[in-house]
């Protein structure tokens, strides 16, 4: 039937059709058609049969623009992968060829044929015209049943019957990953980019790989990656990953990838006798990976290795697990356990996003944690078969990095897992081609895995491009009249609704292929990135002030998700929201048509070749877990790893060559899908998810009113929203070059350099011991400064004494909001907030506010080359000396923490610690959450007085890390052709030759140092503004003067789903082992004394802590074992101690989560343990467990500046602590006996009658908050008697 008009002609809906090819573009569309009930353009649609379980359909239909098409969508757009523009009335009359987009252009298939399936049978035919008999094994011959969609290489479709001849499928020509990336460029195209073209040079000139990453494949197909690597020095890090995830999952096995994982992680017995030798393990399970580490050291005190045990433990998992029944039951309960207790607000909305941005794959409907019904179904049997189709070498990767020797890695991966059966080999008649590394290794229909000789189902993508027809045929297609009431397609918009969210979020989402890092080119096109998005994000928080629009903006290639995925995610107050979102969408359109300034290239160039410049530097101190896992996500999508020293190579020949009309056309390719919303040539989003809440409340009557938004309003406004003038977009900020210039001179008067050189002899202290460096600055100013060279960059933390405690009775929160206030406003002096913004990106600079129940602090990262220090030092200067308090700031800080408040009660989790805190401190508002009515009371000239009573710079206690001494920087200085591959410990004299400063250097760089602090701190004048009042420290209630009943806090959070979590607490100990009057009171009761284990380490300032913090992890080892291991309560139970500095006393806490029928049992073992440690005391075994657990952490956590900073802080306030608390950490947790644990717990206050519990539970049902016991039984909802369940989120 000719003619555009002509009939569907009358179909059977058992009627199927039979597509083959002979071409190797065809192949992924060959198998069987059905046809289904609907037609779509007045011609039947036929869908492919056979596909695995929740894959992507493939549907061949006729199309709006009047072709027939190979496509995923069911609706009748046009897109697609093949289309054949002929207007038949049934697929089988089609005489016109098919065009296939083939991976880089769009070319005709004369051999692909559709053919009713009746027909073929009839004429008893085993081929067909056209058709040399690719690959298409017969189902009923016990070959697949049908093929999985892909591009090169694939296997082809099966017809159950007759069976057709098994040929083997080409080889593929190239990356498939390349491939994808080609297809989208070219594609993009289409729209508004026109690509910059590449200089040859950098097209054709390939990446170098990383010399000392080791890779191979074992016989039985199993692969591994080695990479030496002494970060932390004597330790190793060994991964095994099993390329199996949630998405693998037949629909009635949801959520067995993770129970797989469950059972063989906790049921290996080898891995239980790492337990104590300091090793530490875990395991994960997400849509496509399964993986289990361990992260041990290389030997014990005694000399046993401990690589090969822990390579035995991972084959056991791996490979061996017993899967007993008891231990399958105790897995089946933490499973539901923890989905219970993940299943929060972020878990939702990020579920919720998924949905939409994966519409057309499982990503977005078959998340790990699984189906409850189906959890609590599965036997044994189940399991084993679920372990035996996935868990086999050939499907595996282990992964080794530490300070291991390569022949000695390799010998034991040989050894332990050569001899593990093959299983799945690929055979040729399957037409899988067998796991290569490089080129063949990606496979597209399973998100970037590797190939198994079975199928997997199809996970395709559903990318922002155009992908069918020439431009003008899309143009058309796309094209919409408003005067109609036309709309432009988005992608999917989803909004979800819920009672319990605060804010409103919109989030715009665009998915594309990711584009594999193999050539200089890659690497140009990265850096355009890079700076589009730093240039575009500083822009939008630049007009924050006036729009209250905080924006997130990101391009990334995602591990879990297989693609590269723009995101632009508003938040925004309900009742702003169109200020908001228009300020975003006006910024990201400008960007988009104009591109961005010479100075702003300039600046974010300079800013990323420093950041690149800083791998080189911390390349010997990044730890072997994050050297694994970069490897681990750059092999996913065939980046090439590259050694720190290579990729700045790299960087530096490609930056020459990056312009501002390349950051343009990136501009377009990757946010035009939001800029250019609307028009015709625009790429269409992937997805916009909306998360809203149902009310909000109006301050003004105090009451709380619906809120409702629409995909009208939000489709209205986007297309609304004006352009930006080029003039107005392309505005430049002055960017000033220093904050102070002359300004010091004043400050400093005459003489300066005699004035600090005197100073300084009188003033600076060195601890030999620990290099540690004091101070004494003229104001009154403490500094405490350490030499390090972990980080490339330097690190600081001001503080003062205050905090939250320091607050007023009639001012709660004073604090807080000023301190957010001089953050919000973000100008200092006669500088904008802009040009501070600036100011700190050209000078790689970060400076934040904020502050603790104690203390008041600023932190700074700040970079070490360029007067990175003096930079950050003059806006410090300026931050105490000229604060701009500003009322819009204020406000703005006022309302965010009203937001806070609001959004604490609505948390299950966070409201439950905050009554705990309540009645345990009688709702003495320092230690809650801010109320509501509290933050009303205050005004900007209180929270300034507040704020400006504690930033005192005669307060201050000054504390640096860094590398000050300029090893780092001799080092940069010395890269000059061959590769440093990490620190080893044989070569440890010759780095340290390399990298050896001159004594006159030295000490010329400590000099300048100090001159720094003394020049832009020291010279800031005395505050003449009172301190505030230091002595009003918190006090825990007296509990045996409270009943059982006030000392419990009950209460239902009205929610559609179930959850409960509760917090047990009473009173501690500071860090150095004081209270205050009433727990000294409770400890004279005791007769307690630090002194009764009669430890000769006593007196040390260390002492108590090292014994609480022991005392700590025996704590939580019991709480696994026995509320989650043992008795299956909970998922997640955890011991915390408050371990305050300067506040006298403190508390504990304990968590606790649980399905709401089993909180109160948890409860009451949570309880158990935390008092049965009188009863039971600590064992030396546990001991020795908690002590290698704290070393590995501190010797860990050494490598970082942050836990430097910790170290230092309060060496200089009027406490114990003084330098031996630096020196002597692993003296003292070496000195610990059992006793000493011991005796630490009998300073908690742990009795019965000295316990406060909150305990709380969601789901349906009406609110309520309570003391003493819950209620027997819960009411739902009902209505006129009738039960009706609330549905308290809805789903547009």
């Amino acid at each position: 039937a000719d003619g555009a008009d002509a009939a569907a002609a009358p179909l059977a809906l058992g009627q199927r059709l039979v597509v083959n090819s002979a071409q190797p573009a065809g192949q992924p569309f060959c198998g069987e058609y059905q046809v289904q009930s609907f037609t779509r353009n007045d011609r039947p649609v036929f869908q492919k049969a056979g596909l695995p379980a929740n894959s992507q359909a493939v549907y061949l239909l006729f199309n709006e623009a009047g072709q027939w098409a190979f496509t995923p969508h069911a609706d009748g757009r046009a897109d697609g992968w093949a289309f054949a523009q002929d207007s038949a009335g049934s697929p089988s009359e089609i005489k016109g060829a098919f065009t296939i987009w083939d991976g880089t252009t769009w070319a005709p298939d004369a051999t692909l044929r559709v053919l009713d399936k009746a027909a073929v049978l009839s004429a008893g035919s085993t081929s067909t015209p056209g058709f040399s008999g690719a690959a298409v094994a017969g189902g009923a011959a016990g070959g697949p049943a049908a093929s999985d969609m892909g591009f090169y290489g694939q296997q082809a479709s099966a017809v159950p019957e007759p069976v057709y001849e098994s040929v083997e499928l080409p080889t593929p020509m190239a990356s498939v990953g390349r491939l994808h990336w080609k297809a989208h460029w070219a594609a993009s195209e289409r729209c508004l980019v026109r690509w910059v073209p590449a200089p040859a040079a950098l097209a054709d000139k390939s990446l170098p790989s990383h010399p000392a990453v080791k890779r191979g494949v074992l016989p039985n197909g199993m692969r591994y990656v080695m990479l030496k690597n002494a970060m932390p020095p004597g330790r190793f890090e060994a991964h095994i990953e099993l390329h199996v995830g949630s998405i693998d999952e037949e629909p009635h096995e949801q959520g067995i990838a993770h129970m797989m994982e469950h059972v063989c992680f906790l049921g290996s017995r080898k891995r239980e006798r790492l337990i104590g030798t300091g090793s530490r393990s875990n395991a994960l399970t997400d849509f496509q990976h399964t993986i289990y580490h361990i992260h041990a050291p290389v030997k014990l005190e005694d000399g046993r290795g401990m690589y090969m045990p822990a390579l035995e433990a991972l084959h056991e998992i791996a490979f061996a697990p017993e899967m007993l029944p008891h231990r399958i039951e105790k897995e089946r309960k933490a499973v539901l356990a923890e989905m219970q207790q993940v299943n929060d607000m972020e878990y939702r909305i990020e579920t919720w996003t998924l949905s939409g941005l994966h519409e057309t794959n499982k990503l977005g409907t078959q998340f790990p944690i699984g189906k409850e019904e189906q959890i609590k179904a599965w036997q044994q049997k189940d399991l084993r078969a679920f372990h035996e189709k996935w868990y086999y070498p050939g499907n595996a990767t282990l992964y080794v990095v530490g300070d291991l020797e390569e022949e000695d890695m390799i010998k034991g991966i040989k050894k332990v897992f050569e001899s593990t059966p093959a299983r799945h080999k690929p055979s040729k008649d399957s037409a899988i081609l067998e796991p290569v590394w490089g080129a063949g290794s990606e496979d597209p229909r399973s998100l970037f895995r590797r190939k198994l000789g079975k199928k997997r189902p199809e996970q395709l993508h559903n990318f922002s491009l155009p992908m069918i027809g020439t431009e003008s045929v899309f143009t058309e297609a796309a094209s919409f009249d408003p005067s109609k009431g036309e709309k432009p397609w988005q992608g999917p918009l989803r909004i979800f609704r819920n009672e319990l969210l605060e804010g409103l979020q919109f989030n715009f989402y665009a998915k594309a292929p990711v584009r594999p890092l193999q050539t200089l080119e890659d690497i140009r096109h990265l850096v355009a990135v890079r700076i589009l998005i730093g240039v575009l994000q500083f822009r939008i928080v630049s007009r924050y002030s006036s729009n209250h629009a905080p924006v997130q903006i990101d391009h990334s290639d995602s591990f879990r998700e297989g693609c590269a995925v723009t995101s632009v995610t508003v938040n925004a107050d309900p009742r702003d929201w169109r200020n908001a979102l228009a300020c975003v969408i006006q910024e990201v359109r400008a960007i988009c048509d104009y591109g961005i300034t010479e100075s702003e290239m300039k600046r974010y160039m300079d800013a990323m070749l420093k950041d690149v410049e800083k791998g080189v530097q911390e390349n010997d101190t990044v730890p072997s877990e994050d050297h694994l896992n970069f490897i681990m996500t750059s092999d996913v999508f065939d980046h090439v790893v590259m050694h720190p020293e290579q990729s700045y190579e790299a960087f530096k020949e490609v930056a020459p060559t990056v312009n501002m009309e390349q950051v343009h056309t990136a501009a377009k390719w990757m946010l035009g899908f939001l800029g250019y919303y609307g028009k015709a040539a625009a790429p269409p989003m992937t997805s916009i998810v909306v998360c809203t809440p149902t009310q909000v409340f109006q301050e003004h009557n105090g009451q709380w009113a619906p809120f409702h938004i629409t995909e009208d309003e939000i489709v209205e406004l986007m297309l609304s929203v004006p352009d930006k003038s080029k003039e107005d977009a392309l505005n430049q900020v002055d960017v000033p070059e220093s904050l102070l210039k002359d300004h010091l001179e004043k400050l400093l008067g005459k003489d300066p350099i005699d004035k600090m050189t005197a100073w300084r002899e009188c003033s600076r202290k060195v601890d030999d011991s620990t290099g540690i460096v004091q101070l004494m600055l003229p104001n009154g100013a403490k500094v405490n400064y350490a030499c390090t060279t972990n980080e490339s960059q330097g690190s600081m933390r001001m503080l003062v004494p205050g905090g939250r405690s320091a607050d007023k009775p009639e001012e709660l929160g004073a604090a807080m909001v000023g301190v957010r206030t001089v953050s919000e406003s973000g100008a200092v002096s006669t500088f904008s907030r802009e040009q501070i913004e600036l100011f700190a990106v050209s000078n790689l600079m970060s400076v934040h506010l904020d502050l603790n129940l104690e203390f008041s602090y600023i932190d700074a990262t700040f970079s070490m080359t360029d007067n990175g220090l003096s930079a950050c030092l003059e806006l410090l200067h300026l931050l105490f000396q000229e604060p701009r308090w500003e009322l819009p700031a204020f406000v703005r800080a006022q309302q965010a923490y009203k937001a806070q408040a609001y959004a604490v009660q609505k948390s299950l989790e966070q409201s439950t610690l905050d009554r705990l805190m309540g009645i345990m401190y009688a709702n003495d508002g320092r230690v809650s959450e801010p109320k509501v009515e509290d933050l009303n009371k205050l005004t900007l000239a209180k929270v300034r007085k507040a704020v400006s009573g504690q930033l005192r710079p005669q307060d201050l206690e000054i504390n640096l890390v860094g590398d000050f001494e300029g090893r780092a920087q001799a080092k940069m200085a010395a890269v000059e052709g061959g590769l440093s591959t990490g620190k080893h410990r044989e070569e440890e004299a010759q780095d340290a030759e390399v990298v050896e400063v001159p004594a006159v250097a030295r000490e010329r760089r400590l000099r300048e140092l100090d001159e720094a602090l003394w020049k832009y701190l020291g010279s800031v004048p005395q505050s003449e503004v009172p301190q505030v009042e230091m002595d009003r420290a918190p006090v825990i209630c007296e509990s045996e003067k409270l009943s059982p009943e006030e000392r419990q806090r009950n209460a239902h959070l009205e929610d559609s789903d179930e959850r409960a979590v509760a917090n047990i607490g009473g009173g501690a100990p500071n860090r150095w082992g004081k209270g205050d009057a009433y727990h000294t009171k409770c400890m004279e009761a005791k007769k307690f004394s630090w002194d009764a284990p009669d430890n000769a380490m006593k007196d040390h300032p260390l002492y108590p802590s090292m014994c609480l913090l022991a005392m700590r992890e025996v704590i939580n080892t019991r709480l696994f074992s026995t509320v989650r291991d043992s008795l299956g309560l909970s998922y997640d139970c955890s011991f915390e101690l408050s371990m305050f500095d300067r506040l006298p006393a403190g508390w504990y806490t304990c968590t606790v989560s649980a399905h709401p029928s089993r909180i109160d049992e948890a409860v009451t073992a949570a309880k158990d343990v935390v008092m049965g440690v009188k009863k039971r005391p600590v064992s030396e075994l546990e001991l020795s467990t908690a002590r290698r657990t704290l070393m590995r952490r501190h010797e860990t956590d050494l490598q970082t500046n942050e836990y430097w900073i910790s170290l230092l802080t309060h060496l200089q306030y009027d406490n114990p602590k003084d330098t031996t608390c630096v020196r002597d950490i692993e003296m003292m947790l070496q000195k610990l006996t059992w006793r000493d644990v011991q005796n630490a717990y009998t300073s908690l206050l742990t009795e019965p009658h000295q316990l406060f519990t909150s305990v709380s539970t969601a789901g349906p049902g009406s609110s309520f908050i309570s003391g003493g016991a819950r209620p027997t039984s819960q009411p739902a909802s009902t209505s006129s008697g009738a039960a009706a369940k609330k549905e308290l989120i809805e789903v547009d």
